[in-house]
């Protein structure tokens, strides 16, 4: 198996101009930024890594991984620490761009190509991914809850060792059975909001969390209701594609 052997092709002209077509067919108007665009956009393919990080090429000793600032951690646990949060309120999210939008700081990577692929996931990105992958969003046999949210390992073996948050608050390392059906579709779902996360204008994740708590507070909402129709679409999900293959 080659790891690059199918790149991903990205689609010209995916979006109309101001616009983001999300994966279910419905469209978000943007909002540009009120300063210049930028002269060129960043692009984001999946290639073998050149930091000597990932892939470590004869005896070299690998180079360490920077660790993250204070601040992104702060942002990293803020994401982590209110993902089911979040997934409750999908919808809103998905309806406006900016939400959509929002960077995420969960830096995902893999064996050889590192962090190509997979640099400023989005909120929005998160969310779509949860839904459309078999054990991003897991039961175990007690009937505990999780979302996958950092993914790590090897896309020749598919060994992998990524983490979850349960419902709980604790964080658990997992294995996903079928790695390259997990990281394939977020890289991919990464990669098609690339120019648009440069173009338009973004919440930081406490402005949406600010916005979503006062919308909550005019509501009468359950929002556990609501993690349980989704985890429960996703299971009903799960075995209609297990009856397939």
């Amino acid at each position: 198996m080659s790891i690059i052997a199918e790149p991903f092709k990205e689609e010209k002209d995916l979006f109309p101009e101001g616009k983001i077509i999300l994966t279910d067919g419905r469209m978000l108007d943007c909002y540009p930024f009120i300063e210049q665009k930028p002269e060129k956009i960043e692009t984001d393919p999946l290639q073998l890594d050149t930091t000597g990080q990932y892939l470590i090429i004869g005896r070299r000793k690998p180079t360490p991984v920077p660790k993250p600032s204070a601040t992104v951690e702060e942002q990293r646990q803020l994401f982590i620490s209110n993902a089911f949060y979040l997934l409750a309120h999908k919808e809103r999210i998905l309806s406006d761009s900016r939400m959509f939008l929002c960077p995420v700081a969960i830096q995902n990577g893999i064996a050889y190509t590192g962090t190509s692929g997979f640099r400023k996931p989005t909120l929005g990105v998160y969310l779509e991914w949860w839904g459309l992958v078999e054990e991003a969003m897991r039961t175990d046999k007690k009937g505990c809850r999780s979302l996958v949210y950092q993914l790590a390992g090897s896309p020749l073996s598919g060994r992998n060792s990524c983490a979850a948050i349960r419902e709980d608050g604790k964080i658990e390392a997992v294995s996903l059975s079928s790695f390259s059906r997990h990281w394939v579709p977020f890289m991919h779902l990464n990669q098609r909001y690339t120019e648009a996360k440069q173009l338009y204008h973004a919440y930081k994740l406490q402005e949406v969390l600010d916005i979503l708590h006062q919308e909550d507070d005019n509501t009468q909402a359950d929002f556990s209701v609501m993690i349980d129709v989704l985890f429960m679409k996703r299971e009903i999900e799960r075995l209609n594609q297990r009856i397939e293959r």
